[in-house]
């Protein structure tokens, strides 16, 4: 039975979707076993001329992550007996031309050259439209608090779905690890030396992550083994100036793109972090506007892909795209590389430059082999030499010559010649 395949990569996680396009279930979700790859840890990296080193092998980021993305395309069709009809891949907002055709080129090397490429802040929107009554012209924020950075972006609906207004604003601060790091720094303090009680500091902070995923929910959580007891009051006392840094990034964009809040119809509010309920009630005390966010907004983005391609082939009843893949939420998940792996942080506005970085070393990954493109890759065109540059060969060569011939000239001439 035809499906498409929308998956969401973020720093921190990926997630999958898919839409059924016939058969019994056309438009409705079925189970499907959860699969799991993780290609996030190379969106940052997207771009570098500094390869990776992965064993005695060296690799780009963009490679790798299409491998990865191939990965997730492979285990949900040995699921589901056939390949998807159409993949579509998101990509952050702030990418330009030369990021995304290094990722679209590596994706025809490993076999999915027809994948469909949108800005992640696009299919937020498509998302929300499809779940939430979004009315009138009026444009719409999204706002991304992920795990490693906050993106705020603004759209205005089309009658295709919606598009950017002016540039996103990023920042790495706050993000996820940085409420980790506050809870961490709450848990310790007046401690002279945790690692003395427990030296798996690495252990800590995952049990801090858990706890502050509890908070919310509940109204508190205990810390094991160090069996510390925090309050979601103490926590979200610890984290509101970061969100506040975080509404300033939101009201950069809105600055950006010459809009006020008054203007802005709703804003939807994405990424992992943006479980925790403060975060919700920040927005909506500083913006003034009604806030969307689901109850799984990590996972809110991958539906929207699965959906989006679908508008070009046969139109199922009631499309539901169901989600099927989130990475570390699972029991027995397919991991693509090693816990310990490279974790990578987007440290500003993608330029069309590649940023240089030192080369990394961790475990050689299991790469999938490389399968015929299904559409072939653009060719680049050379420039071809300016008119000045061909001038200043000209001249160049002329004056050696006069040189050669001076120089020649004086030492055919006999001594005193010509007296």
């Amino acid at each position: 039975m035809p499906y498409t395949l929308g998956i969401d990569v973020g720093a921190s996680r990926a997630a999958a979707a898919i839409t059924r396009l016939d058969g019994p279930h056309r438009g409705a979700p079925h189970p499907v076993s959860p699969v799991s790859a993780d290609p996030g840890p190379f969106v940052g990296r997207i771009g570098d001329d500094v390869p990776i080193v992965l064993g005695n092998r060296q690799h780009n980021a963009h490679e790798l992550m299409a491998t990865g993305i191939d990965r997730i395309v492979e285990q949900v069709a040995a699921h589901h007996g056939d390949r998807p009809v159409r993949v579509t891949v998101t990509h952050p907002s702030t990418w330009g031309p030369y990021r995304i055709d290094l990722l679209r080129e590596a994706l025809s090397r490993v076999g999915l050259g027809g994948s469909a490429l949108v800005p992640e802040p696009v299919a937020a929107a498509v998302a929300a439209a499809s779940r939430h009554r979004i009315d009138g012209p009026a444009p719409i924020a999204v706002y991304d608090l992920g795990g490693t950075s906050v993106t705020a972006t603004l759209l205005r609906p089309t009658p295709g779905g919606f598009e950017i207004i002016g540039r996103s604003e990023t920042a790495e601060h706050p993000a996820g690890a940085d409420f980790d790091d506050e809870l961490v720094a709450l848990v310790t303090a007046g401690r002279p030396d945790p690692g003395a009680a427990w030296d798996d500091l690495t252990k800590l902070r995952q049990e801090c992550v858990q706890a502050k995923h509890t908070l919310s929910v509940a109204p508190e959580a205990v810390v094991a083994p160090l069996q510390a007891r925090v309050t979601r009051a103490e926590f979200e006392e610890l984290i509101r100036p970061l969100l506040n840094q975080g509404v300033d990034v939101l009201l950069r964009a809105l600055s950006n793109a010459g809009l006020t809040p008054e203007r802005v119809g709703a804003v939807v509010l994405v990424g992992g972090s943006a479980r925790i309920p403060l975060v919700r009630q920040v927005l909506g005390e500083r913006l003034r506007r009604p806030v969307l966010v689901d109850g799984a907004p990590e996972a809110t983005v991958a539906p929207a892909p699965a959906l989006m391609p679908s508008r070009s082939l046969p139109e199922p009843v009631n499309p539901v795209a169901e989600p099927v893949s989130k990475t570390k939420d699972h029991r027995e998940p397919m991991v693509l590389f090693k816990n310990g792996g490279p974790r990578f942080v987007d440290e500003g506005p993608a330029t069309e430059e590649p940023p240089a970085r030192p080369s990394l070393e961790t475990e050689p990954p299991e790469l999938v082999p490389a399968k015929p493109a299904l559409t072939a890759a653009p060719r680049r065109r050379r420039k071809k030499a300016s008119r000045r540059g061909l001038v200043i060969g000209i001249v160049t060569l002329l004056l050696v010559l006069a040189c050669a011939y001076l120089v020649l000239q004086y030492f055919t001439t006999p001594i005193g010649g010509g007296l």
